[in-house]
């Protein structure tokens, strides 16, 4: 049996979230209620996604918060949830920081890898595991 059942690009996740499509909706709901695993979903569409929910649907950090916990509880859904449950919170906190940027960072303490070195101040002053580096 394969490990996964595929996976979802950026476009489905906001399809099965926002339900603006009605019939693409549909069709992700019927995906995942005939799954016989897991759908993988990489980190790159989670980054994705939520900058489309920041940018071209004007979510609010903690709307995207919400929605994306929603996405993670789903069983038939595997992403790194490690990664994503520490960059929420500080995605949150940090309202001149990009979600790219507290993935950044949190990817960096989960693997042991700090300091984060940076040319961005912004990032360097408010990620406490961020330096900047000096030219």
């Amino acid at each position: 049996m394969a490990k996964y059942t595929g996976s979802f690009d950026t476009n489905v996740l906001l399809r099965l979230l926002l339900n603006d499509i009605v019939e693409q909706h549909a069709a992700t709901n019927k995906l995942l209620g005939r799954a016989s695993s897991q759908f993988a979903v990489a980190d790159t569409a989670i980054i994705e996604l939520v900058f489309a929910l920041d940018r071209y649907y004007g979510f609010s950090r903690l709307q995207t918060a919400e929605a994306l916990e929603g996405l993670m509880n789903l069983k038939e859904i595997n992403c790194n949830r490690a990664l994503f449950e520490k960059a929420m919170p500080l995605y949150i906190a940090h309202s001149g920081l990009s979600f790219e940027d507290c993935c950044l960072s949190v990817y960096a303490q989960l693997n042991d890898a700090e300091p984060l070195w940076t040319f961005d101040k912004k990032l360097a002053n408010q990620a406490r595991n961020s330096k900047l580096v000096t030219v």
